[in-house]
């Protein structure tokens, strides 16, 4: 069996996704596995699954042609076998705005969301793209004048607007529809942004989160719910806002991040998964 761990991609995660897909890489060769690196640029974007020998592609993509069921797509209609997520499962969790209608559906919690600037009815709002991940294009706004000029910055990406819940923010993972657990995040700026998220030493990370039980249940079963209502496959990250007892759903991850920082990593280990374990299980039940 030869694995094509596909990794880069063509937008601002790029470089993310580069380093998850080394990580993913030397994991499977540790174990034995015929495995491959494909980096996929926007020379070779559809090419690269054609012109490429493997049984299974290991997608270790970030953002946009990725996780938001293109490649997906083109690698149903070659019949290839592939890691995570399907096309509409992937579709759909990769736009935060459809993500929330669903969960609305679903009976979860959310923060306050507006479509315009004129809608906003108390700042502080964050503003970010529907479509993007790893806090890329995101702004807190304090005032009006602040938000159009993100709104406008961001017109292109279809951007989302969100009332700014300020408390402790959560991870819950899902693998194949296993709970794997929570875990806080306790960024030292305060904000989990780009640099938080990436670089060693400027985040902190409390595995299993150590909250009262009733809000663990809430963020691991809503992430539960989320994972099963989009139909989606693998191992996903679902993100929470935790305040005043209360969790707050974000958004649903659907490739997330396998970095030395990530956070998936992180939560398979609350059931005992060493990294090792954590790509074989998704090699093995693609």
């Amino acid at each position: 069996m030869r694995i094509a761990v596909v990794m880069g991609g063509i937008t601002s995660e790029r470089e993310v996704s580069l380093r998850s897909g080394a990580a993913v890489l030397n994991s499977l060769l540790r174990q034995g596995y015929d495995a491959y690196k494909i980096d996929l640029t926007q020379e070779n974007l559809v090419s690269a699954f054609i012109d490429n020998e493997y049984d299974i592609v290991y997608l270790a993509l970030h953002g946009e042609y990725g996780e938001d069921g293109r490649v997906q797509a083109i690698l149903d209609m070659l019949g290839k076998r592939y890691t995570g997520s399907g096309v509409t499962g992937s579709a759909v969790a990769m736009n935060k705005i459809l993500t929330k209608i669903i969960a609305k559906d679903l009976g979860i919690r959310m923060a306050k969301t507006y479509y315009t600037v004129d809608e906003i009815d108390s700042y502080p709002v964050v503003i970010k793209p529907a479509k993007e991940g790893s806090s890329v294009g995101l702004y807190i706004c304090n005032t009006k004048d602040e938000a159009i000029e993100a709104f406008e910055i961001l017109r292109d990406k279809e951007p989302l607007i969100e009332e700014f819940i300020k408390g402790d923010e959560l991870t819950a993972g899902i693998l194949n529809g296993e709970k794997l657990g929570v875990v806080r995040i306790k960024p030292k700026s305060g904000l989990y942004d780009y640099e938080s998220k990436y670089t060693v030493g400027k985040t902190e990370y409390e595995c299993p989160a150590q909250i009262d039980e009733k809000s663990y249940e809430e963020a691991a079963e809503a992430a539960r719910k989320i994972h099963e209502k989009l139909g989606l496959k693998g191992i996903t990250r679902s993100d929470f806002i935790l305040k005043d007892g209360k969790t707050y759903f974000l958004e649903v991850n659907t490739c997330p991040g396998m970095t030395e920082t990530s956070l998936a990593p992180k939560l398979a280990s609350l059931k005992g998964y060493t990294f090792d374990d954590l790509t074989r299980i998704i090699v093995e039940s693609c």
